[in-house]
């Protein structure tokens, strides 16, 4: 994870050596923080308690992961877009990542509710999910926080000065969302029958040789295998379903979605989602046009979420007479992204 974070930042277009040290810095912080934190926990005045010492020591692990989380952020992602006073700062991912957190809460209410009523023997079980749900959400909702807060001054400072604004019509649009669905669903990778028992050996075979190792009966060995095969076979099944029926969510809010396109410094906002063009989560890295009927803007983000990377294409529909403002996108893009590979006035033949 080190290694893969390392790379990623390295190529981000807001690398850069003073960023890199204030990321060295930060992390040094963080360590000696957690060093006095276990040193102060561990001390005479509570080594004698050991719910004390829990206590104390979630606190503090809340406390320390979510300020580094949030001096992280504010080191790579210092920009914030400039609003003017007088406009209104739109609240749109703001007031989605409120509805989490009111499911946190709920949960949370639950869970202790359900730590009271229990008796104590069982107690420790609501409790400790409770407890374990808010050490892992506490640092979360910071970093979540934050990109939510620039991405609605971002789309805030778009729509006040766009570069330029396509708007379409209700037949326009019903198209365009055919089309963005048979994309997506391009998309996705089906499994073959012959995958499918592939993958099926190979998970017996692994098991099995796991059993080997682990000891027991025959009679164990195969329900244990059996068992396992079974429920991780469900939980693929269930993640390639749960794909497919994501386009049909995807698809309703593309409907619902408003019927324009926002070009801006600080990003685009297309298909009812704004995209920023430079974050540490993700930048624009290329940008074409596919002219056949219906012509459409591709975007290609690279992105990188913890270890893994991925390239996310967004697609904007073009309306007729948009020559002007695919001239000047390019020169606005590449001037805003000057690592990205921008080239919209090509040919049809040279097209991606």
């Amino acid at each position: 994870m080190v290694i893969s974070s390392w790379v990623a930042w390295r190529r981000s277009p807001l690398y850069s050596v003073k960023t890199t040290l204030k990321i060295v810095g930060a992390f040094i912080l963080v360590v000696a923080s957690v060093i006095g934190m276990t040193r102060a926990f561990t001390s005479d005045l509570v080594s004698g308690s050991p719910v004390m010492e829990g206590v104390l020591i979630g606190i503090g692990i809340i406390a320390i992961g979510t300020g580094a989380t949030g001096l992280l952020i504010r080191i790579t992602d210092s920009h914030i877009a400039q609003v003017p006073a007088s406009v209104r700062i739109v609240h749109t991912y703001r007031h989605q990542l409120q509805r989490w957190i009111w499911h946190l809460v709920m949960g949370e209410l639950i869970c202790a509710a359900a730590g009271a009523s229990l008796p104590s023997s069982w107690s420790w079980a609501p409790l400790g999910l409770g407890g374990f749900v808010l050490l892992g959400c506490g640092p979360m909702l910071m970093g979540f926080y934050m990109r939510a807060r620039r991405l609605d001054f971002g789309m805030t400072a778009v729509m006040a000065a766009p570069w330029a604004h396509w708007q379409y019509t209700q037949a326009e649009w019903q198209t365009w969302a055919v089309d963005q669905l048979a994309f997506e669903k391009s998309k996705i990778e089906e499994f073959s029958w012959r995958q499918w028992l592939i993958f099926l050996a190979f998970l017996v075979g692994i098991l099995a040789v796991g059993a080997l190792f682990a000891g027991g009966s025959l009679g164990e060995n195969l329900i244990i295998v059996g068992g396992m095969t079974t429920f991780i076979m469900l939980l693929v099944t269930g993640l390639t379903s749960w794909g497919r029926l994501n386009l049909g969510r995807r698809n309703r809010h593309l409907l619902a979605a408003p019927k324009e396109t926002w070009f801006g410094a600080e990003g685009v906002f297309c298909n009812g989602e704004f995209v920023p063009w430079t974050l540490s989560g993700g930048y624009l890295i290329e940008a074409t046009v596919q002219h056949e009927a219906p012509g459409r803007l591709m975007l290609v983000f690279q992105t990188f979420n913890g270890s893994t990377s991925a390239l996310q294409v967004r697609r904007a529909l073009i309306p007729e007479g948009s020559g002007a403002d695919l001239e000047m996108l390019q020169q606005k893009l590449r001037e805003t992204c000057r690592t990205a590979s921008v080239h919209l006035l090509a040919p049809p033949a040279a097209a991606r």
